[in-house]
């Protein structure tokens, strides 16, 4: 112990500190001897009371406890422990399992230091919010049964102190009479008598003696008290009464302490039936006065009535006590005081009882009454508990949406009404449902911070509580199944007002958390994908397709869509992208897709998305902005791609299958090229089948497309140039078959950061071009060159060829055979030749290419994440071992803590923190032009650990024979490792944000960026994705190896 080097161990006269080193080997006999002492006390006695317990060896503590527990399990230890350091101190009690520590009222100087100790160690604060709120729907692995899941609420627990043992006066401690007034025992037992933990005494305090006894050297006996006279030796009358009353408010766990002037006030109350006892004490430090000034105290909403109530007085000064070689107390009188004044009142807080202290309330005085809550229902947390999971049972994905989520803008747009609520001292909520309640509250209710502006706020009036049921009310009209929940929110509410304004919080957090958790189950049961349950994280995922997934007026499927018809469209991101044209982007609604939609089992969102979108098919492209299918821009040259892998993994997945292929789809512009006005007859005049356009697609790109943007000009887009309206997209079958289009005046890409700053001189110029055939775009190609291929095969498909001059099988082929030769960067520079590379751009080796064909060559070279994109689509384009050496640079250089460094931190253009708000003349950050040029993107993540399973699967698949069981669950174990290790600061995050998702993008190594979006879809639904994969590879690596066993 440090306690021996800083020469801090008390010599006693009469114990020795022994030698036992730190195990039993270093001196066995003592150790032995001692640990047969032990045994002997722990069969013998009840508890162990530890002295000096900081001084002691923690070694030989742990030892000699845990010998003793195995001889009586339930042994009560208590220490005395100080250490200087609560750190410190948690140490020895989990360590050596003490049940308490030694807490000496005694050590309090004055009246103000004795209520805080009583704080301290008094229990939980009156009103204190219920820490069964904290529990969640979850489950365990029974390691006792199998591994078998099993199914409860899980709730973490709260932290708190170590439990006390709170003395009014230990054997160590100078008795009142020597430290404070004789007067004083009374109201010094009284206030540890009032705290919610273990109390102890030791003998000599009731009687009153006048010194600390030599425990060692006293000759003297104690004093014969009988049974029938305990009551009238010193303070024995009312230390019976403060002894009983301390057991009987065993479950009387909240506690409230308040010091005035010479007075402590404890007010102890039961958290259910809200029953209390508040006792009064007068404290009597040298120097009490006799009228100390006290203001009444006034109890609103509580009617009381008096107990008991005493007064110590002195008796006859010229006595010492225990002058006949008996140990005695001194002389006194315990007064029996009459009850207070208790007058019920009222102002413009409500009613209250006020207590008017009886005259002869002196120094030495305690007073006890009962108090109950006025009108309060003992029953309030069963009434608040019930009945949510019938009142949400009926709602749909769009209605629960409604009631757990909706920012600001989306409320505004749906209801025309109020917003996102806006607490005083802490700003609007990120969500007008409950989450926006419930993000705070799970920070509130582990640290019971009472003193929070929204508990502030809710003592201060109902405004919240009338906010939460109006809303819905708002919403009914829309989604009527809602009406049961409004109503289960009311009838709830109209209980809570009637209770005083200091237990609005706690019944306020009680019901906002059990219909968030009903609500949380219903959703659960609406999202039947098999990822959606495997996990916390990706029960925190799933529950971003139920958030970013919901109707607004603004922003439909469909233009002609019914007002009472409640569709749901997907937010690109929230809240920047929330409402009108900025909601739907195609690209992100189809990389989002299949982790958002199809393993959450939403199928039929899934469909309707494809749907709307294939409906505005146009010039061979699918929108980069639907905006209902009124005005749809498209500017975007890879959204058509993600859109044709959606529809394959639709077809994939969904019992609909490949018959889905032939649904008809009304088209938004008949001949795919003309603009029409949306409500104009010939718009959807004409339909294609889904097949059909997949055909089109294909066919537009294989003839090549060139167009100029409709409306194009300022009015479309205010910073571009007029170049950049321009869209060209073609193939070279003559030499790579690679879709390849774009120019350096725009960005098809989702890397579409268009310069905007004049005074930089980047007005018009895209940061990130990205012309020429872009990786991911290719991979995406292949793709769906493969699986059209396939249909063509077995006759589901309308034709074999896009084009007159090659069939789908040879234009897959053709893919195949260019894509190492004009991507892959070899780690030699003797291998160049074989893969077109021109060494003196290129800026790092045994990487991909992110581009073939850009009109700045060196773009070609650039190192980022769009990489893992096409190792996903199309894995069957890349040498395995040139992908492992690449998947391992990108761990290195571009894997962030939460997302993918969209750029190489080598390249000298790498910006890596955006500020949207940037007005430098530097072109490459002036006004966030470096969106895509360092910061951190998540969404790039999902696919990045996808395409390391991928890898492992072909890994796995090739070799296990030759690696064997062992080697290949080594192989399976570290790759999942290092893939739940990227995952830790994603599940931190997603706990923690007020907007519950992942974010669009981070700064420089994770840091936090004011201009990314809160909650991103595609971030989400990648990440969905990935744990989907993760979850099936580890199936069917299981199958296989139980096959090569």
């Amino acid at each position: 112990s440090k306690a021996y080097l800083r020469r801090e161990v008390i010599v006693w006269g009469d114990c020795v500190k022994l030698n036992y080193g730190q195990k039993p080997a270093d001196n066995p006999w003592l150790w032995a001897h001692m640990r047969r002492y032990t045994l002997d006390m722990a069969r013998a006695f009840h508890g162990f009371r530890i002295d000096n317990c900081h001084s002691t060896p923690i070694e030989l503590a742990e030892y000699l406890l845990d010998e003793a527990r195995h001889a009586n399990p339930n042994l009560y230890v208590v220490a005395e422990l100080f250490t200087g350091s609560e750190d410190t101190d948690r140490i020895f009690v989990q360590r050596l399992g003490i049940n308490s520590l030694i807490r000496e009222a005694m050590q309090a100087w004055d009246a103000r230091e004795m209520s805080r100790l009583a704080h301290r160690f008094g229990g939980r604060p009156v009103g204190s919010l219920a820490v069964d709120c904290l529990g969640e729907p979850g489950f365990f692995t029974d390691d006792a049964h199998g591994g078998r899941r099993e199914h409860g609420v899980v709730a973490p627990l709260s932290a708190s102190l170590p439990h006390a043992i709170f003395f009014d006066c230990t054997h160590d401690n100078e008795t009142p009479t020597q430290k404070r007034t004789m007067q004083d025992a009374l109201p010094n037992t009284a206030i540890v008598a009032m705290t919610a933990c273990a109390t102890g005494s030791t003998r000599g305090y009731d009687e009153l003696y006048p010194r600390l006894l030599d425990v060692v050297h006293e000759q003297r006996r104690y004093a014969v008290i009988n049974d029938d006279s305990l009551d009238a030796v010193g303070i024995g009358r009312a230390k019976a009464s403060l002894n009983a009353l301390h057991s009987e408010v065993a479950d009387f766990q909240e506690v409230h302490v308040h010091h005035e002037s010479e007075y402590v006030t404890i007010h102890r109350m039961h958290p259910v039936t809200r029953e209390g006892v508040l006792m009064v004490a007068h404290c009597a430090f040298p120097g009490a006065s006799e009228h100390a000034p006290f203001a009444s105290p006034r109890l609103y909403g509580t009617a009381a009535r008096f107990d008991f109530a005493f007064r110590l007085h002195p008796g006859d000064p010229a006595s010492k006590g225990d002058n006949d070689g008996v140990l005695r107390g001194l002389p006194c009188r315990l007064e029996e005081l009459d009850a207070p004044g208790i007058q019920s009142r009222s102002d413009d807080r409500g009613q209250y009882t006020e207590l008017q202290l009886s005259a002869g309330f002196g120094p030495g005085s305690i007073l006890v009454v009962r108090t109950t809550l006025v009108g309060f229902k003992p029953n309030l947390d069963w009434k608040i508990r019930t009945c949510a999971n019938e009142a949400v049972s009926g709602l749909s994905l769009g209605a629960l949406s409604v009631a757990l989520y909706r920012c600001d803008a989306e409320e505004r747009d749906t209801t025309g009404g109020d917003g996102a609520y806006d607490v005083p001292g802490l700003g609007p909520l990120a969500y007008c449902g409950l989450q926006g309640w419930y993000t705070h509250l799970r920070r509130i209710i582990p640290s019971n911070d009472l003193g929070h502006p929204l508990c502030s706020h809710l003592r201060q009036g109902t405004w919240a509580l009338d906010y939460t049921a109006h809303r819905l009310r708002n919403h009914v009209a829309l989604y009527g199944e809602l009406e049961p929940l409004a109503a289960w929110f009311e009838e709830r509410w109209d209980l809570v007002r009637g209770v005083p304004n200091f237990l609005v919080p706690r019944y306020f957090a009680l019901t906002v958390h059990t219909a968030y958790q009903a609500l949380v189950r219903r959703a659960l049961e609406l999202l039947p994908g098999p990822v959606v349950s495997s996990s916390r994280f990706t029960v925190q995922l799933a529950l971003t397709s139920v958030q970013l997934l919901g109707h607004v007026k603004s922003a439909g499927l469909d233009p002609l869509e019914k007002e009472e018809k409640a569709v749901c469209s997907m937010s690109a991101g929230l809240p920047h992208f929330s409402t009108h044209h900025m909601r739907c982007w195609g690209r992100d609604v189809f990389v989002a897709l299949d982790g958002l939609l199809l393993a959450t089992g939403r199928f039929s969102d899934a469909r309707a998305h494809i749907l709307s979108f294939g409906s505005t098919l146009k010039h061979g492209l699918i929108p980069n902005l639907l905006d209902s299918g009124r005005y749809p821009r498209y500017n975007a040259r890879d959204a058509t791609w993600y859109w044709l892998q959606a529809v394959q993994l639709y077809c994939g997945q969904s019992d609909e299958g490949l018959e889905f292929l032939q649904t008809p789809v009304a088209r938004r512009f008949p001949d795919g090229e003309t603009f029409v006005e949306w409500d104009s007859a010939e718009a959807f005049s004409s339909s294609s089948t889904v097949a059909e356009l997949v055909h089109e697609i294909m066919s537009r790109h294989a003839r090549g497309i060139e167009f100029r943007e409709w409306n194009a000009g300022p009015a479309l887009d205010s910073e571009m140039r007029d170049e950049g309206f321009a869209v060209a997209v073609g193939v070279d079958f003559g030499s790579t078959g690679f879709v390849s289009g774009g120019s350096r005046w725009n960005c098809g890409t989702w890397m579409d950061k268009m310069g905007s700053s004049e005074k930089a001189g980047i007005k018009g110029v895209p940061a990130t071009p990205r012309d020429g055939a872009a990786i991911e775009i290719v991979g995406l190609q292949k793709s769906a060159l493969r699986w059209i291929a396939e249909l063509v095969k077995a006759g589901r498909f309308p034709s074999d060829r896009p084009s007159s001059t090659i069939t789908y099988e040879e234009w897959d082929r053709l893919v195949q055979q260019q894509f190492e030769k004009h991507f892959w960067v070899p780690l030699d520079a003797a291998d160049d030749a074989a893969h077109n590379v021109n060494a003196a751009v290129v800026n790092r080796r045994g990487i991909y290419r992110d581009t073939s064909g850009a009109s700045a060559e060196w773009a070609d070279y650039q190192f980022r994440p769009n990489i893992a994109v096409a190792m996903v689509a199309a894995p069957e384009l890349f040498d395995t071992t040139h992908a492992l050496v690449c998947l391992g640079k990108m761990a290195a250089v571009l894997a962030g803590p939460l997302g993918m460094r969209t750029l190489d931190p080598a390249d000298m253009r790498y910006r890596p923190n955006y500020d949207n708000s940037d007005d430098s003349d530097d072109p490459l950050v002036a006004h966030g032009v470096n969106y895509h040029q360092g910061p951190e993107w998540l969404w790039p993540t999902g696919y990045f650990l996808r395409a390391q399973l991928v890898f492992l699967r072909k890994v796995v698949a090739t070799r296990s024979p030759a690696l064997g069981p062992d080697l290949t669950r080594h192989a399976l174990r570290t790759v999942f490792h290092n893939l739940h290790a990227t995952m830790v600061n994603l599940k931190h995050h997603v706990t923690n944000s007020a907007y519950a998702g992942l974010p669009e993008l981070t700064n420089r190594d994770g840091a936090y960026c004011r201009d990314s979006c809160e909650s991103q879809a595609w971030s989400s639904g990648c990440m969905l994705a990935a744990l989907h994969d993760m979850i099936q590879l580890e199936r069917d690596v299981h199958e296989a190896l139980a096959q090569l066993a």
